[in-house]
């Protein structure tokens, strides 16, 4: 089972990351197809403006072409570069460079323009300027403002996105390695309590068999029932992590047999507590483990005690059938309730309103409930100050 789940974990990885690739493809091509549908119309839109000017080159009434520039050239927002058939620049602007003036530009500068000659022609094919059959010169153009943002745009936000998840990713690995160490903190903390009482009982036994050795045949049932209960925790614990062996059994007997086991030992710091019992006269079949469901009810049955605080009550353990051949356990208790903010948290692992407690009891009771007997635990109900209930829902074995 274990090495399935680990499996399954790589598995899941590798498809998170396989999909996230995916995702950026994906994104990559539809804005990169965005970008091409934008230069198409750029190119589009240029070569209008420049057949514009070729027109109003070639019309003879048409005699000053300050319109254009003033209007056309001048308002564009990209890079421009006009030059002669030998490719000599003669007009640019928005190329960072001061346009030209009375003073003709240096050689520094007409090298840089022609290298943004060069750069703009990788990007978009230079558009002729013709007049009367001849070529004037050239018109050269680079990416819009516009243009380049879509371009960074899958980078910027495939960043962001990298940057959330790997976050997303360290908050959820430290809330999971806080987790681990609770639940490692508390399985050690419950098997030190699940054998302290028998072996603490061992112990009496023996040092009273020390002072009255005649009381031995006396002794003997009580030692093999707290051998017994070792053996029944080493069973507990053998099963977790496993596929535990699933009998059809009563639940009524179950329920009994754990009631008369604490019925013997509450705590007498417990004061007046009751333990009670509301079963139906015929007998509930359900395919179970005996020795973990039994863990369960035991859970319950604790997690009541505390609540009453040391103040007395009472815990009523209500068994019946549902719909669809189903099943419930009703362990309700008369302790101080839970509040409203910790009913979320209850069934998660390290969770404890206990000073000392390890926050480990409810959520195991919850695992053993859902993922081996394929029921539900959950809480009915709880009131501040009136108690709390939680339900057990079961498959049951329909008669017949």
């Amino acid at each position: 089972m274990t090495r399935n789940v680990y499996r399954f974990k790589g598995n899941f990885k590798s498809f998170l990351f396989m999909l996230a690739v995916m995702i950026t493809l994906g994104f990559l091509y539809y804005t990169q197809g965005l970008v091409e549908k934008l230069q198409k119309q750029s190119r589009q839109f240029q070569q209008f403006k420049v057949s514009i000017f070729e027109q109003s080159l070639n019309n003879e009434e048409m005699t000053d072409l300050s319109f254009f520039f003033n209007n056309v050239i001048q308002t564009a927002d990209y890079p421009i570069i006009t030059t002669d058939p030998d490719t000599n620049p003669q007009f640019w602007r928005n190329v960072g460079i001061p346009e030209m003036s009375s003073r003709p530009p240096g050689a520094d500068t007409l090298a840089l323009l022609r290298k943004m000659v060069t750069e703009f022609d990788a990007i978009n094919s230079p558009i002729s300027i013709n007049y009367q059959g001849s070529v004037l010169g050239y018109y050269h153009y680079g990416e819009s403002d516009m243009i380049r943002q879509l371009r960074w745009l899958p980078v910027v936000e495939i960043i962001v996105v990298a940057m959330f998840i790997l976050i997303g990713y360290a908050g959820f690995n430290s809330i999971k390695k806080s987790e681990e160490r609770f639940i490692w903190v508390g399985m050690a903390k419950e098997t030190a309590h699940q054998l302290g009482t028998p072996l603490s009982s061992q112990i009496g036994w023996l040092e009273y068999l020390k002072v009255s050795p005649e009381q031995l045949p006396a002794v003997i049932p009580e030692l093999e029932k707290d051998l017994i209960r070792l053996q029944n925790i080493t069973n507990r614990f053998s099963q977790i992590g496993s596929l535990p062996d699933m009998k059809p059994e009563n639940l009524n007997e179950i329920i009994h047999q754990t009631v008369q086991y604490f019925r013997s030992r509450i705590p007498q710091k417990n004061g007046n507590t009751r333990l009670e019992m509301l079963l139906p006269e015929g007998a509930l079949r359900v395919k179970l483990n005996e020795s973990l469901f039994s863990w369960v009810l035991e859970n319950l049955i604790k997690n009541g005690l505390d609540a009453m605080e040391n103040k007395g009550g009472s815990i009523t353990i209500e068994a019946g059938t549902m719909h669809h051949s189903q099943v419930y356990i009703d362990v309700k208790d008369t302790g101080k309730g839970i509040e409203k903010k910790d009913k979320k948290n209850i069934f998660k692992p390290g969770f404890s309103t206990k000073k000392r407690g390890w926050g480990l009891g409810l959520s195991l009771a919850k695992r053993i409930v859902e993922e081996y007997h394929g029921g539900r635990l959950l809480l009915k109900e709880s009131h501040q100050g009136e108690g709390s209930t939680f339900r057990i829902i079961l498959n049951g074995i329909s008669e017949g």
